[in-house]
């Protein structure tokens, strides 16, 4: 008996204890999922849907919020003319694939009317370049490609479909490849600061400095302080990694004007500064 009550004692408060969900998956893996995210208090998660949509790209449908009491799930769900459609930036983030055990609980179903009211060509090249970029995106190129290749079947000439196949292939380190598609998508738009940024990559990458300079100052009416930070640090970092002093120290000198001081980028321009090249 004394056993018996010690047993019992002890799945009852297995029954009662609160579940904590574990995040432990990506946006970009949770597309086409209900997903759970903590809110960071009283034991509140934002219940949402993650899908791709033609427009922005990865987006979240946010439905409202849940507790977990015991083993119930207890929704509350926003009002109708609340529901919203967020776009997401894949970063590091991690969200919880909601049991479909628990969809009566939260009155949602698999397949969403409003997601199917959207009338979306899930084999369109336009959807499919939306993947390509959300791979790219995610860090993941070699996935961006399978993507990019089918849009590339359907239509060739797709727009943004060359410099998505230029980002792939930087991330891969394929220079040779990425070089001629990033020139071609600057002919077709001269004031697209991405372009540059890839060409420039491309390029301090393939030690061609000089015309990495020259599309830095290309790239300036067209860019924010944050992007002219971007790519003049980026410059610096490689003429102190070629150990040439007098272009480090011009290029330290350019990457200052606009690097915020309490950044890491300033830190680790300090640090290069902090340690002479010899």
């Amino acid at each position: 008996m004394k056993y018996f009550l010690i047993l019992f004692t002890i799945a009852t408060l297995h029954a009662n204890a609160q579940t904590t969900l574990i995040g432990n998956k990506k946006y970009v893996e949770s597309v086409n999922h209900w997903t759970a995210l903590y809110t960071g208090k009283d034991n509140v998660y934002n219940l949402g849907y993650i899908y791709i949509d033609p427009a922005v790209g990865l987006a979240v449908h946010r439905e409202g919020t849940f507790i977990i009491s015991g083993n119930n799930y207890i929704p509350t769900k926003l009002a109708l003319g609340s529901l919203i459609t967020i776009p997401l930036k894949d970063d590091q983030t991690k969200v919880t694939w909601v049991p479909q055990s628990k969809f009566k609980e939260l009155e949602i179903v698999a397949d969403p009317e409003w997601l199917r009211a959207k009338k979306m060509d899930t084999t369109s090249a336009a959807y499919l370049l939306k993947w390509g970029f959300t791979y790219n995106s995610s860090h993941e190129p070699q996935k961006a490609l399978y993507y990019l290749d089918r849009v590339k079947k359907i239509n060739p000439n797709t727009p943004g479909l060359d410099f998505e196949y230029a980002y792939a292939y930087n991330a891969l380190h394929q220079f040779d490849k990425s070089e001629a598609l990033l020139r071609k998508s600057l002919a077709a738009r001269p004031t697209d600061q991405r372009i540059y940024k890839e060409l420039i990559y491309e390029e301090v990458f393939s030690n061609n400095m000089d015309k990495a300079e020259q599309n830095y100052k290309a790239a300036l009416p067209y860019s924010n302080t944050e992007q002219k930070a971007d790519l003049a640090y980026n410059i610096c970092r490689i003429y102190y990694q070629q150990k040439n002093k007098p272009k480090f120290d011009q290029w330290a000198t350019e990457a200052k004007k606009w690097i915020e001081p309490n950044s890491k980028q300033m830190d680790g321009l300090n640090k290069m500064i902090a340690t002479p090249i010899q």
